[in-house]
């Protein structure tokens, strides 16, 4: 391997690791709702 693709390979594998991290921000920031038995207030007529 000549070290341009070398360079290019290693550019391409921290830009795959900072998406990775920054969707892993993403999901762990989320709050899932967490079903509850009594209906909401907003869904009352």
């Amino acid at each position: 391997m000549n070290r341009k693709k070398l360079g290019l390979l290693a550019v391409a594998f921290v830009l795959v690791v900072g998406l990775m991290e920054v969707l892993a921000l993403k999901v762990g920031s989320m709050e899932f709702a967490v079903p509850d038995k009594k209906p909401a207030v907003a869904d009352k007529p």
